[in-house]
């Protein structure tokens, strides 16, 4: 029974079965050296994930001492003692469905490096909670700083040989072009094997499919596509910056190793542009639920740009932008120009001797949970529509802070929201149209969903004097949040260095609905999301603003959108993904 129960948890990942001690395991070897497993778990939770008995087990009798575990659990989520696996444990936490600290990745693939160096019996336990998206990124991240091929298992690490011959068939259908478009750009990339970038490119799809075929089933018709192993676009996004980095075409303002550390570059956003088709009406229905739910809109009849932008009672279009802590990314940064080996100029290779730094130690970063105890992530600053950012074109219909158009393909609505920082006056005209007429959010304690601590929207974490734009950090990560009223629409992480050219001019990109993550529910109308930034003068002495700590969130005692009814849009949707999304939109 238990099992059964563990392989409905599994979904679409691969399972282990070893026939001589009976047990069943949500684990693969990705390679020889690398496995990937799900949490290895003890009491109820045991119950449908990797029972931690069983895991240990498992282990001990097939690697010895030979393996080494490293968790990315924080321990907000779930922790056990290094103890469990004789003290062979380190950790690099980082939320579920997050992007990490992109300097954790340089420090996981060397201390990886360094243990399986030491033996070819040695392996390496990657694990997070479900052993997917976490577990998959860095597993992927220690694959890509290899100077070798890479190469499936050996047929008595990995499953049954049948199982492999069967997933190799599957990759085989899969590689036949979707349509002529596809064909056409896999052609243009084959013209130009010698560009460095197209070979950073491919090597990534190398890495990515080989954990794929690994990590998930095969699929069960002819015809069906495998799931992909690392699916969430930030962490394949954050795979892409790293293959940049392994192959020195990073920005050059990332990381320096001189000392004094020069002043990081500052970029200025300016503005973010939302381009939604009209969601069906069932959508449309749900969104105006979860907000009614929340006493947030009492419109009975709302189009999509009523909702969006429609008088103070309305669900405006806006933005939350978050980033991790910033004593913790300067202690990973200081730690990476620590360990990097320049001698090779290896990014994925650690300089001998260099895991004690002064009085601190590598190992112990996380020892205490100082940096994973709470929320990791925080608010800093909001952006928003409001009157003055409207725009008009000729033929448009003008809304309130967006633009009403008919695509001729489709012969179907497409609205663009523009989203501009918001100053004191605006964010207040923002807040009050987004706080309930009793001054009190619902109270959903009682449907066992605990509420997001991440930061409170009433707070204004940054006032701005003008609305210029929001100043970033070039090199470090942010993570832009977007909502409908009071409805999660999906998110991103990005590194504005990486998407800014060398010049002090403007800079923009776009990402696309698949480039976003978790756009299920409403989020499912986005078509695309265009980020405009700039760079700033050395001359101009501003700096980002502060995030919100925990202590803020609950003095304040209200935070940004979350439980059950911020979800409500997401019924229609597959259970598996509506469950991640809700779990995506309170961390």
């Amino acid at each position: 029974m238990a099992d059964y129960v563990r392989r409905l948890v599994s979904g679409d990942k691969a399972r282990f079965k070893d026939e001589d001690m009976h047990l069943e395991l949500d684990l693969v070897y990705v390679t020889d050296q690398v496995i990937v497993m799900g949490y290895p778990a003890a009491g109820i939770e045991g119950f449908y994930r990797n029972k931690r008995e069983d895991a240990k087990k498992f282990l001990e009798r097939r690697h010895g001492n030979n393996f080494w575990v490293f968790n990315f659990c924080p321990i907000k989520e779930n922790s056990y003692p290094s103890s469990v696996f004789g003290g062979r444990v380190s950790r690099y936490p980082f939320p579920d469905h997050h992007a990490p600290p992109l300097a954790i990745m340089p420090l996981l693939a060397r201390e990886m490096r360094a243990w399986l160096s030491g033996s070819s019996e040695r392996v390496a336990v990657l694990h997070c909670k479900a052993g997917k998206g976490r577990s998959g990124t860095m597993a992927c991240t220690y694959l890509l700083s290899l100077d070798d091929s890479l190469a499936a298992p050996r047929s008595e690490r990995g499953n049954e040989t049948k199982l492999l011959a069967e997933r190799k068939a599957d990759e085989l259908m899969q590689a036949v072009p979707e349509d002529e478009e596809d064909s056409a750009a896999q052609d243009d990339d084959a013209t130009d094997q010698t560009d460095p970038k197209t070979s950073h490119k491919q090597s990534l799809t190398s890495v990515l499919e080989l954990h794929t075929s690994r990590r998930m089933k095969a699929s069960s018709s002819p015809n069906g596509k495998v799931k992909q192993g690392v699916s969430i676009p930030s962490q394949r996004r954050w795979l892409h910056y790293w293959s940049l980095i392994l192959a020195h075409e990073a920005p050059s303002n990332l990381w320096p190793a001189v000392t004094p550390k020069p002043p990081s570059p500052k970029v200025r956003l300016t503005e973010m542009q939302v381009r939604m088709r009209e969601p069906s009406t069932m959508k449309m229905g749900l969104v105006k639920a979860a907000n009614i739910v929340m006493g947030y809109t009492s419109s009975k009849n709302a189009s999509i740009s009523k909702l969006a932008n429609g008088g103070k009672r309305g669900g405006q279009i806006w933005a939350s932008l978050a980033r991790y802590d910033d004593g913790l990314v300067d202690l990973l940064e200081r730690w990476e120009v620590q360990t990097r080996d320049e001698l090779s100029g290896h990014m994925g290779r650690r300089k001998a001797g260099s895991e004690h730094m002064d009085e601190e130690e590598l190992s112990k970063v996380f020892e205490d949970g100082t940096w994973d105890h709470k929320k990791m992530v925080r608010s800093f600053a909001r952006m928003g529509t409001t009157e003055e950012h409207a725009t008009t074109k000729e033929g448009e219909e003008k809304v309130r802070g967006s633009i009403m158009t008919i695509t001729p393909t489709y012969r179907e609505k497409t609205t663009a929201y523009t989203l501009r920082p918001l100053n004191s006056d605006a964010w207040s005209d923002l807040r009050s149209g987004l706080k309930p007429s009793g001054g009190e959010g619902v109270q959903l304690d009682g449907v066992n969903i605990p509420s997001s601590e991440t930061n409170s929207i009433y707070d204004v974490t940054q006032t701005l004097k003008g609305d210029k734009g929001i100043i970033l950090d070039a090199a470090r990560e942010v993570r832009i949040k977007l909502y409908m009223g009071q409805v999660f629409m999906g998110w991103f992480w990005f590194i504005p260095t990486f998407h800014m050219g060398e010049f002090l001019g403007p800079a923009k990109f776009t990402l696309s609905k698949k480039d976003i993550d978790f756009p299920l529910g409403i989020g499912s109308a986005i078509l695309d999301v265009e980020i405009l930034m700039e760079w700033v003068s050395e001359g101009e002495p501003l700096q980002p603003a502060a995030r919100q700590t925990s202590e803020d969130a609950l003095v304040k005692g209200e935070n940004e959108p979350a439980g059950l009814a911020p979800m409500l849009p997401l019924v229609s949707e597959p259970m598996a993904p509506a469950v991640e999304v809700k779990q995506a939109a309170e961390d």
